[in-house]
Parts: C-alpha cells; structure tokens; sequence
C-alpha cells in the first residue's frame, strides 16, 4: 500500500517508537537503524516522536546518527541529541497529576509518573514490569503521596486490554486529555505538551510545512499529529483510530514495517536527486 505515496516531496520524517520502530520485542533493531541513517544521510531530517524516556529516546536518536530535536515523553521534553540540551520541557500541572492518580486509584489500575530523570511505580508489578521492557530502564517503587510535589513529566495505568476499553469512556470523561498509546496503557501529559505540540515546535525551528512530513505510529496518542501532517502512514498493527486519520498503511512492526518505508523513502528521494 505504500506505493500510493509520491514521497519526492517529502522534506522531514516524524516517527512513533513503539508499536512503529520498534518490534514486538519493543527493541529498534538495526534495520531500522540503518534506514533513518540512509534518510537522514539525504538530508532529511528525521525527528523522534515517542513516550519513552529521555534516556532511552537519546539512546535511540544517537544510534542513528539523528541530528534533529528528539521528542520525549510523549511532547513533555524536546531534547537536542547532538548537545544533549533540553530545548523545552513542559511538565504536568499538580491539578492534573492529582486527578490521574485518584482516577488509577478508582478504576484499580497500575501507576507509573515520570520525571526528567526517573521512573517511579507505586509497587513492583505488572507495571514495573512493562517499563522494563518499554524502556529498559527499572523504575523505583515510591509513595504515590510525593506525585504532588514532583516535577512530573508524564503519567500512566496500566490494567488489561479489554478492562481499559470497558472504562475508556470513563477515563476520557475525567481526564480529557487522557489519550491509549498502547491498548493496555493510558497515558497523560500537560494538555498543551502532546506530539503534536512538539512536532510543531521542531517544524517551525527548521521551518518545515507540515504538508511536506511524513509520518508513522500506531496509537491513540498519533491520530492528532498524523492528522495534520501530508503524509500520515498507520502500522499495520495500528489501533482502528489510526487508521481513520491516515492515507496509507505499512506493515506491522513485527514485520520492520517503518524500515520499509524509509527504505521506501529513500530510494525516491535518490531518484529525485
């Protein structure tokens, strides 16, 4: 499906991580690495737009030689992989954070905050388990009681698929902004630090229009920014929301469906050159 894509025109790249770059085994493997190196070799900046740590985002961005702003934490912090400086952070309001804890704490589902520098779990579980996994990081077991006076850059639950789409509605109604970036997880940030926000902050730095970006990811976090950029491409595993917004689809990420079409990407762009 990839072939009712003109991609001579693209100017910039934006990708989700997991459930995008990343495989089922929530590892970017060098495949995909090789191919952001191949793009970004054309001159076409390709930008991180994922939930995961600054840590692990950094991590990322080097590996592939990436020398445009790096998106954490879902909006939260915009991060320079060459200088290792935070350009923008953004973290919750103490109303928000307090709101997302008892929301976990009614619905009985896992909580994880994050700051700037770590992860923190309520208990070790289920939870701590996927950060680990998400991350590669572990998260330090802490007393919920410290979220109000933290500097929390995001938050989310965790509880089971098919429970998370019994109270979706619920979620949504007390916390808006809420938004399923994996079908077991929710996750929230400052209302005005989402994807979107952030990639419009890094279009505008190098004066790129959003016409001329493609983009990829796969969960209810993507749909806004894939949404207003020209090129918005769903996963095949993507959730049935994203695909609603996109012109195409990729293969899954079980089948290195992003280094296919950068890989894609590429050689049009060699062409046109």
């Amino acid at each position: 499906m990839l072939d009712r894509l003109d991609l001579t025109t693209v100017r910039a790249v934006a990708l989700d991580v997991d459930g995008t770059l990343a495989g089922t085994d929530s590892m970017v493997n060098e495949r995909t690495i090789h191919a952001m190196r191949a793009v970004t070799d054309l001159g076409i900046p390709v930008i991180l737009l994922t939930g995961r740590t600054r840590r692990n985002t950094l991590e990322i961005a080097r590996r592939a030689g990436l020398q445009h702003v790096a998106v954490a934490c879902n909006g939260a912090l915009i991060i320079d992989p060459v200088t290792d400086q935070n350009l923008s952070i953004n973290p919750m309001s103490t109303q928000d954070k307090l709101t997302f804890r008892q929301l976990a704490d009614d619905l009985g589902l896992d909580l994880t905050w994050w700051t700037e520098d770590e992860l923190y779990v309520t208990q070790k579980g289920p939870i701590w388990d996927v950060i680990l996994e998400l991350n590669g990081e572990e998260a330090v077991v802490a007393d919920p009681e410290s979220i109000g006076d933290a500097v929390v850059m995001k938050m989310m639950a965790l509880g089971p698929a098919e429970y998370m789409d019994q109270v979706q509605e619920e979620i949504h109604a007390r916390m808006p902004n809420a938004q399923r970036s994996l079908d077991a997880l929710v996750e929230v940030v400052s209302p005005d630090s989402t994807k979107w926000h952030a990639l419009e902050w890094a279009l505008a730095r190098y004066e790129i229009d959003p016409a001329v970006v493609l983009g990829a990811g796969d969960g209810g976090n993507d749909v806004i920014w894939l949404s207003r950029i020209g090129f918005p491409v769903a996963m095949g595993n993507a959730r049935p929301e994203v695909h609603e917004v996109t012109r195409t689809r990729a293969p899954s990420n079980a089948e290195d469906g992003a280094a296919a079409l950068l890989e894609q990407l590429a050689a049009a762009q060699g062409t046109r050159r």
